[in-house]
């Protein structure tokens, strides 16, 4: 680890920010939205250094560690979308299983006829 990188603000987010993309890589999205509050905490920490550094003129190593950062979040961002999506998908293709069964039964000349547009009595037979 360079000195940079011995920063306790750039360290502290780093390692929530990898700890999330662990959790992201396998699946547990709850136990990285519970990262959430300890997150916020150090994105606060780290912009606060970013306001009271000037980035613009700070040495070349700062700025790379905070590029390092900002990639770091962007790809947990995507990591975290993808799960969105994969979840979104999901529930539409449930949705479309229980839109299309047929619940009913069969009239005499082997027609469906759904329950909920029945009329007359059913006999159970097996």
């Amino acid at each position: 680890m360079n000195t940079v990188m011995a920063n306790p603000v750039f360290v502290r987010l780093a390692d929530v920010l990898e700890h999330e993309r662990e959790l992201l890589l396998t699946g547990q999205a709850a136990s990285a939205a519970a990262l959430i509050e300890e997150k916020m905490l150090a994105l606060q920490d780290f912009e606060s250094f970013l306001e009271s550094a000037a980035v613009a003129t700070a040495p070349l190593g700062v700025r790379r560690a905070i590029e390092a950062i900002i990639q770091l979040a962007e790809e947990n961002a995507a990591h975290m979308d993808a799960i969105r999506n994969g979840i979104r998908h999901a529930i539409n293709r449930l949705e479309a299983i229980t839109s299309s069964a047929q619940v009913g039964s069969y009239r005499s000349d082997g027609a469906q006829i759904s329950f909920t547009n029945a009329t007359g009595a059913f006999n159970r037979k097996a």
